[in-house]
């Protein structure tokens, strides 16, 4: 593989959001000699117990992750970036639902992952001292649009938008709407109007091996797949027919860039 001095920089806020995302582009940029990471900003493990919350023990549930859920997670992450062919990088920060102040979880319940960010919440502060690696004059970076407005999605967000400010042109910028969030109605177009500016279509068209390689790296995240689908086999099914564009029939990746 002739190797390229692109770099493109995919941040997730969640082990599994970057993949279900852009998986296939991730491979394909890979197999175009791209040196590609795929960066978990919440992808921390937790030291003490977790928090007690309807929340938590209903994800642990599904997940059947084990003695050490986050451990399990970051472990499916790594095959997953091993089956693209991509690097991975997990910041210590954790998921939403493993913070607690003051002995209290801040994000007890199902209605709270999708509300307002907890005003004590630290993660927007431990972030402001992250900026984004493996920069360089020829890298793109791929950021989440919250989509569905997941706490953690709202964080990275504004942690991204922050970094485009702090940085100007310090490199190409791309949005991408989160699967499987981007399912629900008329979310994305909420999320791309909630922005503030205007952006235009940048879609990523997938070829069979892109497309393959994605699913293949979806099926990684075992815990995950009884959350959305009864099985592999409807995994496959429902990203196949969520990326399949109408019009075309091509596999096509959803991003928008910043309008000229």
């Amino acid at each position: 593989m002739a190797q390229s001095s692109h770099s493109d920089v995919i941040i997730s806020p969640h082990f599994d959001d970057g993949v279900f995302s852009c998986g296939g582009l991730a491979h394909q940029l890979r197999r175009a000699g791209h040196n590609v990471i795929i960066v978990t900003m919440m992808g921390g493990l937790r030291e003490g117990p977790a928090p007690d919350s309807p929340i938590l023990r209903d994800l642990l549930r599904r997940w059947e992750a084990g003695g050490d859920p986050l451990r399990h997670r970051q472990q499916e992450d790594e095959r997953a970036a091993r089956t693209l062919d991509v690097e991975f990088s997990h910041i210590p920060l954790t998921d939403c639902v493993y913070r607690v102040v003051d002995g209290e979880a801040l994000y007890p319940s199902e209605e709270s992952l999708f509300g307002e960010v907890h005003p004590a919440d630290f993660a927007p502060r431990l972030l402001q001292g992250i900026g984004v690696p493996q920069v360089s004059a020829n890298t793109t970076v791929y950021l989440p649009l919250a989509v569905g407005r997941h706490v953690d999605h709202q964080i990275v967000l504004s942690w991204g938008l922050s970094q485009i400010a702090e940085n100007p042109g310090a490199w190409s910028v791309r949005f991408y709407a989160e699967y499987p969030y981007s399912k629900a109605g008329k979310s994305t177009e909420l999320a791309l109007d909630a922005l503030g500016f205007a952006l235009q279509p940048a879609d990523f068209t997938l070829d069979e091996v892109g497309m393959r390689a994605k699913l293949d790296a979806i099926a990684c995240y075992h815990s995950q797949i009884s959350t959305f689908w009864q099985d592999l086999r409807e995994m496959e099914a429902d990203v196949r027919r969520a990326f399949r564009d109408p019009h075309t029939g091509s596999y096509v990746e959803r991003l928008w860039q910043p309008a000229a």
